[in-house]
C-alpha cells in the first residue's frame, strides 16, 4: 500500500535534530473535510487493489484511486511582480480548476505528486496538454492547477508614471492590457505581486480588486472574444 506524508527525518551530522522536509510552493485552498480513508498517525492509507511485482530497472503504474464525473473549469491567470512593465505582451497561464471535496464528486484527500491533463480531440483521442505537481491535499481543497501559457491569451503590464509623493512615498500608475484571439470570451485572474513592502494602498482602479493578502491584489477581468480589455490602476506605496 502507499502511505501519503511528509515524514520527518534527522539531519546528516547525526545530532538528532529534527529537519522538516522542503514545502513546494502551491495554489491550493486547503479543506476542512474529514475522509473515510484509513490513517496512520498523521499519514493517509492508499491499499493497492491487488498484488504487484516490479523488475529491476522497471517503472510501473498502478492505479488506486478511481473517481469519474468530477467536476472542473479550465480559466486563465497572469502573474505580475512588484509594479513592473513588460516590453511585450507575455502569455496568462492556462489554469484547471477543481475540488477533492465530497458534493464535486472526488470525495477522497489526494496523495502529493504529479497531475497530467489530457483533453480530447476532435476525433476523441486523448492529448495531453500539460501537468504540475501538487501537495498532500486535505478533502474539501480548492485546487488551482498551472498546466503551461496561453496560446491565444495575452497580458502586457506597464509603469504609465511613477512620481515622488513625500520623503518616502510614491504615486505608480499602471495599465493593464488584456489581449484574447479565441471566439469566445475569457476571464484572466489578473494578479499584482510585490505589494507586501510597507503600507500599499490603491488610490484608483477601472475594476474593482481583492487584497487577495498583504502582497497580492486580483481582478478577476473580463475579455470579449477576438477583443481586448484594460485595466488601470493606482498604487500609493512606501518605497
Amino acid at each position: 500500500m502507499l502511505v501519503a506524508g511528509e515524514v520527518g527525518s534527522t539531519d546528516d551530522n547525526g545530532d538528532g535534530n529534527y529537519t522538516p522536509r522542503r514545502r513546494r510552493m502551491t495554489t491550493t485552498l486547503p479543506g476542512t473535510e474529514s475522509t473515510a480513508r484509513g490513517q496512520l498517525g498523521d499519514f493517509y492509507l492508499y491499499p493497492l487493489p491487488e498484488r504487484t511485482t516490479i523488475a529491476d530497472k522497471q517503472t510501473k503504474q498502478v492505479s488506486f484511486l478511481d473517481a469519474k464525473g468530477v467536476a472542473a473549469s479550465a480559466g486563465y491567470r497572469f502573474d505580475n511582480g512588484w509594479l513592473g512593465s513588460s516590453d511585450e505582451p507575455r502569455s496568462a497561464q492556462s489554469v484547471l480548476r477543481f475540488s477533492n471535496s465530497g458534493a464535486a464528486g472526488l470525495d477522497d484527500a489526494l496523495p502529493a505528486g504529479v497531475v497530467r491533463v489530457y483533453v480530447r480531440d476532435a476525433r476523441g483521442q486523448p492529448q495531453f496538454t500539460g501537468e504540475n505537481r501538487i501537495e498532500h491535499t486535505p478533502q474539501g481543497s480548492t485546487i488551482a492547477l498551472p498546466t503551461g501559457d496561453a496560446f491565444d491569451v495575452k497580458v502586457q503590464p506597464t509603469t504609465v508614471s511613477r512620481t515622488r509623493q513625500g520623503d518616502s512615498r510614491w504615486r505608480t500608475a499602471m495599465r493593464y492590457t488584456l489581449t484574447n484571439a479565441r471566439g469566445r470570451p475569457v476571464t484572466v485572474e489578473l494578479v499584482q505581486g510585490g505589494l507586501d513592502g510597507g503600507d500599499v494602498r490603491v488610490v484608483a482602479d477601472s475594476a474593482k480588486g481583492e487584497r487577495r493578502d498583504a502582497g497580492t491584489m486580483t481582478w478577476q477581468v473580463s475579455v470579449p472574444a477576438n477583443g481586448t480589455a484594460t485595466v488601470t490602476v493606482t498604487f500609493d506605496t512606501r518605497y
